[in-house]
This record gives C-alpha cells, sequence and structure tokens, in this order.
C-alpha cells in the first residue's frame, strides 16, 4: 500500500545546513534562492543560524525572482529583502522581463528562474547556488513520473542533490533529506513567517494533486536506491562510449555494432542522438526500442530519421549525425558567444576547443561512406557564409542535453562525451557536505 511522509526518515533543517556548510570550503559565497515561501526561507535562516556558529566561513547572499505572472509577487519579493536586511545578508530581486509566451508557461518560467538564479549568483561573485528543494518535493516529483508510468527507470532517482546550470554554476540542494513540516516548525520556533504561492494548493496542477493525495508507493530509501542505480547506468553508458564510440567528423558519430545491456546501450545512444541532434531532451524510450530493433535486423543497411538525426547502420558500423531538414538559418555576430544549431557554440578567440579545419575534415571523411560524409559536412556551420571567416571565431562543441542542467547524476556521462568531442570538461560542482552519491572524476 501507498506510504505517507510520515514513513520516511527525515534530517533536522538545522542539521542539514550544518552538515552541508561543513563540506564547503573556507571563504565561498553561498548564493540563496529564496521565495518568501516556507521552504526557502528556512533555508536560508538554518544556513545564517549555522553560519553563525561556524565563525562566518562562508559568506551568505540571497536571490529572490520575481516572475512578474502575479499581482502580489513584487511585495512578495520586497518582504524576502526586508528579512534579509535583519540578518545582514544581501539580496537582490531579479524580475522576468518581457513578453511572456502564451504556452508552455511553466517550462518557460522555469528556463528563465535558472537563467536568472545564475547570472545574479556569478553577479555577487559566488561559488554555488543554494534552492530549497525539500523531501516533500522529492517524493512528489518521483510520484509524478511513477504515474506517468515513464518506461526508463532514471525518473526514479527524483530530484538530484547536485546540478550544473549553464555549464559554470553549481546548484545544490542540502534540504532533500528535510521535510516540510520540519522546516515550517522551526519557523514557528522563531516567529519567522512565510507566505504560500497559491499555485501550490490549485488541483489543475499535477502537482498539487499529487501534494493533497499525500500518497506515495516510493519513498526515501527506495529513491536512494534508484539513485545509486542511475548513477551505474550513467557510468556504464560512459564506458561504452569510451570503448566503443569514436568522431571521424565533427558532431558526427560512429559506433560499433557492439552488443550491451539493454538500458546501457539505449542511454548510450539516446544521449549521442541528443548530441547530435541539438536537442535538450532524450528521445523517447519507445522510439528507442524501434530504433534499436531496426539495427539488430540482418539487413546490410539501415537508415532510420530520429530527433533531428540520421541513424545509419552499414554492415557492422553505426553512424550517428544530424539531418539536413530545418538546419538554423540564423546569423551569428563575431563580438560574442552564440550557440548555433544546437551543436555548436561559436566563439570568440582563445577557444580552447575549435572545429576541425577543413582540410582535416575532408581527410577524415575518406574513412566515412561518402554519402554518411557529405550529409555531415553540409551540416556544420559554414563561417564563411555567417562572415566570420578569418575573424579568430571558432566552432565549439556544445552538447546540448548537458549545457543548461547537468545533474551529478548525468556527470559521468557528460565527461565521457565531453572525451568524446573535445569538448574541455564540466567543471566540478557536487559539494562534500551534500549527503549525496560517491562521484570521483
Amino acid at each position: 500500500m501507498p506510504g505517507g511522509l510520515s514513513d520516511c526518515l527525515t534530517s533536522s533543517p538545522l542539521d542539514a545546513a550544518s552538515r552541508y556548510l561543513d563540506g564547503l570550503p573556507d571563504g565561498v559565497t553561498v548564493a540563496v534562492a529564496v521565495s518568501g515561501g516556507s521552504d526557502s526561507l528556512g533555508l536560508l535562516a538554518c544556513l545564517h543560524d549555522v553560519a553563525s556558529t561556524h565563525g562566518q566561513r562562508v559568506r551568505l547572499v540571497a536571490l529572490t525572482v520575481d516572475h512578474a505572472l502575479r499581482s502580489g509577487s513584487a511585495g512578495e519579493a520586497a518582504a524576502v529583502e526586508r528579512f534579509c536586511h535583519t540578518l545582514s545578508i544581501p539580496h537582490r530581486t531579479l524580475v522576468w522581463q518581457g513578453e511572456k509566451p502564451r504556452t508552455g508557461l511553466s517550462a518557460a518560467a522555469r528556463l528563465a528562474r535558472y537563467r536568472l538564479l545564475a547570472e545574479g549568483a556569478r553577479a555577487f561573485r559566488a561559488g554555488c547556488l543554494v534552492t530549497a528543494h525539500t523531501l516533500n518535493d522529492q517524493l512528489e516529483t518521483v510520484e509524478m513520473r511513477r504515474r506517468r508510468r515513464e518506461a526508463d527507470n532514471r525518473g526514479l532517482a527524483g530530484i538530484a542533490p547536485a546540478a550544473l546550470f549553464f555549464g559554470a554554476m553549481p546548484v545544490h540542494r542540502p534540504f532533500l533529506s528535510v521535510s516540510r513540516a520540519a522546516i515550517r516548525s522551526f519557523l514557528g520556533e522563531r516567529g519567522i513567517e512565510w507566505v504560500d504561492d497559491p499555485s501550490n494548493s490549485n488541483p489543475l496542477f499535477e502537482r498539487a494533486r499529487v501534494r493533497q493525495s499525500a500518497q506515495f508507493v516510493l519513498g526515501a530509501d527506495e529513491i536512494s536506491v534508484a539513485a545509486c542505480e542511475r548513477l551505474a547506468l550513467s557510468q556504464a553508458a560512459a564506458d561504452y562510449v569510451a570503448e566503443h564510440v569514436r568522431m571521424p567528423m565533427p558532431m558526427l558519430f560512429a559506433l560499433d555494432r557492439a552488443e550491451a545491456e539493454e538500458e546501457i546501450t539505449c542511454l548510450a545512444i539516446a544521449t549521442l542522438i541528443a548530441v547530435a541532434g541539438g536537442q535538450e531532451h532524450l528521445p523517447g524510450r519507445e522510439q528507442l526500442d524501434r530504433l534499436l530493433a531496426d539495427l539488430r535486423t540482418d539487413a546490410p543497411r539501415v537508415a532510420v530519421s530520429l530527433g533531428r538525426t540520421v541513424v545509419e547502420r552499414r554492415r557492422q558500423t553505426i553512424h550517428i549525425g544530424r539531418d539536413l531538414r530545418n538546419l538554423t538559418s540564423e546569423t551569428v555576430s563575431a563580438d560574442g558567444d552564440a550557440i548555433w544549431d544546437g551543436r555548436f557554440r561559436i566563439a570568440g578567440r582563445g577557444s580552447q576547443t575549435a572545429l576541425m579545419a577543413s582540410a582535416a575534415v575532408a581527410s577524415a571523411a575518406g574513412n566515412v561512406p561518402p554519402g554518411i560524409a557529405q550529409r555531415a559536412l553540409s551540416a556544420l556551420p559554414d563561417l564563411a557564409a555567417l562572415g566570420l571567416q578569418g575573424s579568430g571565431v571558432r566552432a565549439v562543441p556544445y552538447l546540448a542535453p548537458f549545457e543548461t542542467v547537468l545533474s551529478c547524476f548525468d556527470l559521468p556521462l557528460a565527461d565521457a562525451v565531453c572525451a568524446l568531442t573535445g569538448r574541455p570538461v564540466f567543471p566540478c560542482f557536487v559539494s562534500g557536505g551534500l549527503e549525496t552519491l560517491p562521484i570521483s572524476r
């Protein structure tokens, strides 16, 4: 039978804050995302209490995102600023400017929040950003994924304790073992008031419906096991990529027709498809199952279109590369970085990794079947057509599934794809103060 939150062992807010700060280096600035709700106010207050007793080894700053979607949001941000002032914590409100989309508003607001928080943390010269995701959020997230009957069990690992925003800003979630009730009890003891976002109880939203049911099939222990399994799968897929995959031409991947466990093969190939197609999200499991079934036939040649790529097998070699439909026609200026087709960062002078010179590309193409090579060449950015040839600008591989949000679960696989494409590895972002999975680099 499904259980409730009371079935899970939880950490006290102060203990979780203390463990987290103990794992940080001296002198680091920690940016705390604070909305004015109980979870984030509790996180900030706990970190402040612990930092005060630890000789202020770390500097705390606070960031509030005002999405400008509700009439009271500006007042809530001002209330957070006043609270921060009482704690002598620097605070900044970040407003989501511009026209809001009519569809996909939640996803757009989430991306805007990530970007604003990362920019705000950089402005404070923070070494990391901390968010107040709780055990309640964890259980709700996993339950939503379970109810959707997602075939890919990676989702049952839940919210990652650490992530990287936009390839640069470490994000930590030290309260994933802390219940909302414990946080509110802490706030009540200190007389700290919070605001409740009305959307949190609106049954039109899936999370609100799951929250109101308060029934979760998987508890914290099961989620922890799933998280370890997800990390192990990421490492196995990374080993598969390192052993079986090569990149004979920029963003064209070639792999042996090697047999491996189904989950490992699916994750490795799905990731390569997303990278080669410039897509943030991996293709779905049903699509992958059909693709693998096609690739395993005895036909001498198989070609399947999936995720803006062509996956083509010629005898024992599989090539994955961008198809030629809907290639971007955007222009790029030479005075700053830009993302081209979701696959290349058009970067200025001093880039650590550059697109192969045309002569090297042509030479490499000799080892690729002519039709596949020509398609790969046609899918590369033409710096001359963009008006950038000879300007010192380079096209650097951009790994779309990892560049916006990279979870600690996916770090081994991301490292393997970095090595494959020649992209510098992502910076380390896992704190020793998190009760997280053992990840070494």
